[in-house]
């Protein structure tokens, strides 16, 4: 019997290894541990669960795609609707119709207007664009001989500089939960100066940066960093110029877009999924991740999770102030963020054909 264990152990040893070898070999990503900034916050106070997006009206049901992002048009008539189809649509806030406005092929995801009221949008596969009723243009596709492969977020500043992030440098967008599971700091923020067509790297190294956002007096951005699970300022002025400071890191989930009220001084911030103790078990885990990643029905399953949607109101300063939920998914699910126009919240994400409204 002891020669029989043996052989036993000596097999499953050999399968172990071989194994091992194998998920390292073939695995589509290096991974590395990771932990999280902070824990993540108690389903209590601000965070206690609610049911307040389940009271969305449906703006334009059917005819708007994964509505990723939005930004209303300075008259205040219609939002801008970036949708999974390529296009950009016109939402008007009167009567919900919907208008296919410009097709900008590849996928559209942040926009933003800058001072003249022109669009700029972030597409993940054809660069920075401008978008005006003359056509589409492309503003940029690299920075330093690096080709952008997952524009994200964008905000412009008053001098009409284009902040945006870029999720991942190594993984495109059909691919990016690898870049998430890897865990290594491959996005990046950059910045563009219509003034002399130039774009430069603000920031490297970061965990899949996604919304940004700035601030009145442009002194600073506020940005996500999906992976990690938190928001952090960087510093375009002032004694803390070009440094980074993390503003919240207890996240209950993973922030996607962020926007600003500037009236109020608040941000809305998309919460996406759920960061529960096996999530951040898994982040813990490099090999683990490297199995997950070379199993794509893992990685459909979590694209094909049950509903689950949040909104996160903060202050300038990272502190949760107000949430809105459907927990449950019975109306909205996968928000990715939201803006306020005349008191009113409009929300879209990445599992729903329709922007949400919702008295603020």
């Amino acid at each position: 019997m002891a020669v029989l264990g043996g052989v036993v152990l000596l097999v499953l040893a050999l399968i172990s290894g071989a194994l091992y070898s194998k998920v390292n070999n073939e695995s589509p990503i290096d991974a590395v541990a990771l932990e999280f900034s902070a824990p993540a916050a108690k389903q209590e106070g601000v965070y206690a669960p609610n049911s307040l997006l389940q009271g969305v009206v449906k703006l334009g049901e059917g005819k708007l795609s994964k509505p990723e992002d939005m930004v209303a048009h300075p008259s205040g008539q219609f939002l801008y609707v970036a949708t999974a189809d390529g296009w950009v649509k016109k939402l008007y806030l009167k009567d919900g119709a919907v208008e296919d406005w410009k097709f900008v092929g590849g996928r559209p995801l942040g926009l933003a207007l800058n001072p003249d009221g022109e669009l700029i949008v972030a597409n993940t596969h054809n660069g920075l664009l401008k978008v005006t009723d003359a056509g589409v243009e492309v503003l940029t596709t690299e920075v330093d001989g690096s080709k952008f492969l997952l524009l994200d977020g964008v905000v412009v500043a008053k001098d009409g500089r284009i902040f945006f992030t870029d999720a991942s440098s190594k993984f495109k967008l059909d691919v990016h939960m690898n870049d998430i599971l890897q865990g290594r700091p491959t996005g990046r923020i950059a910045v563009y100066n219509p003034a002399d067509k130039s774009t430069k790297l603000l920031v490297k190294d970061l965990y899949f940066p996604n919304g940004i956002a700035i601030s009145k007096d442009d002194e600073f951005l506020i940005f996500a960093e999906t992976t990690l699970c938190r928001l952090s300022k960087y510093y375009l002025m002032g004694e803390k110029k070009g440094t980074v400071e993390i503003i919240n890191g207890a996240l209950p989930a993973f922030p996607d877009n962020v926007h600003y009220n500037y009236e109020k001084g608040i941000l809305y911030v998309g919460i996406v999924g759920e960061r529960d103790p096996v999530t951040t078990l898994l982040w813990k885990l490099p090999f683990l991740k490297k199995v997950v990643a070379m199993l794509p029905w893992i990685t459909a399953a979590v694209d094909n999770a049950p509903k689950f949607a949040r909104i996160l109101v903060i202050d300038e300063n990272g502190k949760p102030l107000k949430l809105y939920e459907d927990l449950k998914g019975k109306v909205m699910g996968f928000v990715t963020g939201a803006i306020e126009v005349d008191g009113y919240l409009y929300v879209g994400g990445l599992r729903d054909d329709f922007i949400g409204r919702i008295p603020v």
